[in-house]
């Protein structure tokens, strides 16, 4: 077949597949406009139709200044989506698909900069890459829904499944790139192959061809065509924070974080049990020990390791207890720090072994005292913060201030 050289998509297409590397919640569909779901071990032929922009922060004018503009055809619609997210694990629209900032990936990104490592837990926090098009059905073959052809259906498929194969036959022949133009443009011949992942069947594009089209399309019925922009559902930020997070009764409008951080105590009151709201990973408690400083051990010794205050003050324990308990001390009484510090670190191993000896289950408590990671107080602010649900020495907190009543 002839190739088609210059068009509406010459020097266009192929640079917008550079950017490129069903769930239908988050899609708010016309009434007329049906979705093409593609089987597996099937062989069809569609159109691609371009559709008109409306919104300003497309992902594919991120680049190009002068591709995928407001009031102007492109060819497609891409979008990033968290899967799993809330008790329902639904999948959402990640807002960054419109130029908004996400929680989610905002905090994906904080546990990647203190250094957790790279596993399928972290990678699940970001979103997935997916791309919506309108396509009009030619033959779809053996397909067994019933697609009215020469109506624009909506295909929302995963790049991986679709989108990557169609990069690289593009990439190879650059000639083939004009084919969304509607004028002047070619039907893609796609073969889908049937995958299994677990419980879950899909179809994967295997074979892409480009052939001459029958029949071209006019402007009019690009400018008929629903406009993708506009059938995203993106939730507001702190309602995706909440969904994610499992926080009850946030706020719809933006507040900062001391706003935020004022409101927790009070949410924390909503909820009946530890268990009824989601705790997120772990990983969050750590990052929050190193945002927040831990609060700073007592040096106070145990009853029974407390020295008399009749011996001699020349001797150098006497002298080193007495600095730390009366900071006025005058400075020439003073060790040295390095002498202090080391002989401190020796008192405290001293301390656990001897509240080992006198009461072994007391130890794990004796080691976390005073040691809350949020910086609260210690067996007694036991369940007063929002941080308490997924602290990980809550028990000893407990039983530390169980052990005061």
């Amino acid at each position: 077949m002839a190739k088609k050289k210059q068009g509406m998509f010459s020097g266009r297409t192929s640079r917008s597949m550079e950017k490129s590397k069903t769930n239908f919640g988050y899609l708010t569909l016309p009434e007329d406009l049906n979705v093409f779901k593609p089987e597996g071990n099937t062989e069809v032929i569609f159109d691609i139709i371009p559709y008109i922009v409306t919104d300003p922060n497309h992902i594919d004018n991120k680049k190009y200044a002068d591709d995928a503009t407001v009031g102007n055809p492109w060819w497609k619609r891409p979008l990033k989506v968290h899967r799993n997210v809330g008790p329902d694990s639904i999948s959402v629209i990640c807002p960054l698909s419109f130029g908004k900032k996400c929680p989610i990936c905002e905090y994906g990104s904080k546990r990647r900069k203190e250094g957790a490592e790279w596993d399928d837990e972290l990678k699940e926090i970001f979103p997935k890459a997916r791309t919506m098009f309108l396509v009009v059905p030619i033959d779809t073959g053996e397909c067994e829904v019933d697609y009215t052809e020469g109506d624009a259906h909506l295909l929302d498929i995963s790049d991986h499944l679709f989108l990557e194969l169609l990069t690289e036959v593009v990439q190879k022949d650059i000639d083939y790139e004009n084919f969304p133009d509607p004028t002047d443009g070619l039907s893609l011949q796609v073969y889908f192959r049937a995958k299994k992942f677990g419980k879950n069947k899909y179809a994967e594009a295997s074979k892409i061809d480009f052939i001459e089209r029958e029949n071209q399309y006019d402007m009019d019925f690009v400018e008929s065509m629903p406009k993708l922009d506009d059938i995203v559902k993106v939730l507001p930020y702190k309602e995706l924070e909440a969904l994610y997070f499992g926080m009850e009764d946030m706020p719809d409008e933006e507040i900062d974080d001391e706003e935020l951080e004022e409101e927790r105590p009070n949410r924390r009151q909503k909820t009946t049990t530890r268990k009824t709201r989601k705790p997120a990973p772990r990983e969050e408690e750590e990052e929050e020990e190193e945002e927040e400083p831990v609060r700073k051990p007592s040096r106070r010794k145990p009853p029974t390791r407390k020295p008399s205050r009749k011996e001699e003050p020349e001797e150098e324990e006497e002298e080193e207890e007495e600095e730390e308990e009366e900071p006025a001390r005058k400075p020439s009484r003073r060790k040295p720090r390095a002498k202090v510090e080391k002989e401190e670190e020796e008192e405290e191993e001293e301390e656990e072994e001897e509240t080992e000896a006198v009461n072994p289950a007391a130890r794990r408590v004796a080691r976390a005292k005073d040691k809350c990671p949020s910086g609260h107080k210690f067996g007694a602010d036991t369940d007063k913060f929002d941080d308490c649900d997924t602290c990980k020495v809550w028990d000893d907190c407990s039983d530390e201030k169980d052990s005061k009543k």
